[in-house]
């Protein structure tokens, strides 16, 4: 005896299902990807950082670090959403004392993807591409990035090139006994 089975969808199931897929391909669309940064990346990134600092980010003492620094983008990130660079966090190469270290920022969200948790997935994205080898050391809001383990360094163990208030330099992965000034020589070209 042949019997053949036919299994259909109940009515309209094909439809909900199409709808679905659709929201779901919508939905992934408008998540962010975070991935290392890239030379092409430059320009957005400027232009990033300009709108989320405007013009006053060149005197603070954190950029004075970095113009001198060489920059890590194999463990820095950016956010892309849409084909759009909406979001950075970027390490570079410093030393305290003689002991190498890493700077941690800046870090940006465009104002529309803020409040979503963006930045905290970039922190924790860089942290991770990073590792634990080398102490990290910012300049930040200490609410923010006491979460990831950051602590507020101890008073004058390390000097930065200018003002800091002292509850904003704060570090991570910092080895006992290390200290001195902060020096960022850029590697030879």
């Amino acid at each position: 005896m042949d019997a053949t089975i036919s299994v259909s969808a109940p009515r309209g199931q094909a439809a909900h299902d199409q709808s679905l897929s659709s929201q779901l391909l919508s939905l992934v669309a408008t998540v962010p990807m975070i991935r290392p940064e890239q030379p092409a990346d430059a320009g957005a990134i400027e232009t990033l950082l300009d709108a989320a600092f405007g013009p006053g980010r060149f005197a603070k003492v954190s950029e004075r670090v970095r113009e001198r620094a060489e920059p890590a983008p194999a463990l820095s990130r950016v956010a892309i959403q849409n084909g759009e660079l909406i979001g950075c966090c970027r390490l570079f190469h410093i030393v305290i004392g003689e002991a190498p270290a890493l700077f941690l920022g800046p870090l940006a969200v465009a104002p529309q993807a803020q409040a979503g948790g963006l930045g905290q997935a970039l922190v924790s994205a860089v942290l991770a591409a990073a590792g634990p080898s080398l102490p990290i050391l910012l300049v930040g809001q200490p609410k923010f990035f006491a979460r990831f383990g950051f602590t507020q360094v101890p008073d004058s163990a390390v000097i930065m090139p200018g003002p800091t208030e002292a509850r904003r330099l704060q570090w991570l992965h910092a080895p006992e006994g290390l200290t001195g000034a902060v020096s960022a020589p850029r590697a030879a070209s």
